[in-house]
């Protein structure tokens, strides 16, 4: 089982086809996580969500992957506007189905900036 020490994620890169589609597959299930924590601020006061005041779009930019037992993991950087960027885990399984994992949270956020740079997690 991979680890953040030990894990073959490849290098990051630019956004492609590929990247596009496996995120744009997952998307509402990414925006219902994502008001799913800023209802989690509300009630218990976490500020994870605190700096995105709103969507105004859903751009994948980068996006690394490792391969795994069952298909490949994803890892993306996805551009939300207004220079506020989230990071998603995707799994692509041997059938091809696509299922949304999580997102990158830390106590004190959430929601990273262009230069956050792109890496394993595991949430």
């Amino acid at each position: 089982m991979s680890d953040y020490k030990h894990n073959s994620m490849n290098e990051p890169r630019e956004a492609d086809e590929e990247c596009i589609t496996i995120f744009r597959a997952v998307k509402d299930e990414i925006i219902a996580e994502i008001r799913k924590l800023n209802k989690d601020d509300e009630i218990h006061d976490l500020h994870r969500m605190d700096k995105l005041k709103n969507i105004s779009e859903f751009t994948p930019v980068l996006y690394a992957y490792e391969d795994v037992a069952f298909g490949r993991t994803y890892f993306g950087k996805i551009h939300l506007g207004d220079e506020k960027y989230i990071h998603a885990r995707v799994h692509k399984g041997v059938d091809n189905k696509i299922t949304f994992y999580s997102l990158w949270t830390e106590p004190d956020g959430a929601v990273w900036d262009k230069d956050t740079p792109l890496k394993y997690f595991i949430d």
